[in-house]
C-alpha cells in the first residue's frame, strides 16, 4: 500500500496517524519536545504546598518520586478535592503521600504514541507518566501527543503535495 494511503488508518478506537514509511511515532520524541516535564514532589511535602505548587506552575497533576525519582504516585486537582471533601481544612497540613494515587498507568520511552493514546482513552485519563526502569522520565498529555501525531500526519502531506505538485518541474 502507498505510504499516502497509510497517511491515515483506522485502528480499533479511532483514526490515528501513520507516518510515511510505516515508522511508528515513540514517546520518546514528545519527550525530547520540551513539553513533557513534569512537576516532582517527595512524599512528605503538604498538600498546601502542593496546591501553591499547582498554581506556580499552571499544572493539575504533580509526580511524587523518592530522592532517587523512583515514581510512588501522583497527586491531581481531583484528589485534593477529595482531601478537602473528607477532611475539611486538616487536609492541607496532610502529607500527599496519604492522598495521592498509587495505582498508576505508565508507558515507556520506546512505546508508540498511539499505543499511549490506546492507553489514556480506555482509561478515561489524560495524563500518562513515562517511567524507564522505575525512574520518572516524564509525562505524556492527551493533547500534546494528539498534537505530535497531527503535525507528523501534515508534515507527510505536505510533502506528498510538494511532490504531486512541484513547481518549476515539466509536466
Amino acid at each position: 500500500m502507498p505510504w499516502f494511503l497509510r497517511l491515515f488508518r483506522r485502528c480499533s478506537q479511532g483514526f490515528y496517524a501513520a507516518s510515511r514509511l510505516g515508522e511508528i511515532v515513540i514517546i520518546e520524541k514528545l519527550l525530547r519536545s520540551g513539553r513533557a516535564d513534569v512537576p516532582v514532589v517527595g512524599p512528605d511535602e503538604t498538600v498546601l504546598s502542593i496546591t501553591r505548587l499547582f498554581e506556580k506552575r499552571k499544572r493539575g497533576l504533580v509526580a511524587v518520586c523518592d530522592p532517587g525519582r523512583r515514581l510512588l504516585g501522583v497527586v491531581s486537582l481531583g484528589d485534593i478535592v477529595h482531601a478537602i471533601g473528607g477532611h475539611q481544612e486538616s487536609a492541607l497540613n496532610m502529607p500527599v503521600r496519604e492522598i495521592m494515587t498509587s495505582d498508576l498507568a505508565t508507558c515507556g520511552p520506546q512505546d508508540s504514541v498511539e499505543d499511549a493514546l490506546k492507553t489514556m482513552t480506555a482509561l478515561s485519563i489524560r495524563h500518562l507518566l513515562v517511567v524507564e526502569n522505575g525512574a520518572l522520565k516524564g509525562l505524556v498529555s492527551k493533547r500534546y501527543a494528539l498534537e505530535l501525531l497531527y503535525n507528523e500526519a501534515a508534515l507527510d502531506f505536505e510533502q506528498m503535495r510538494n511532490y504531486v505538485f512541484k513547481t518549476g518541474g515539466r509536466y
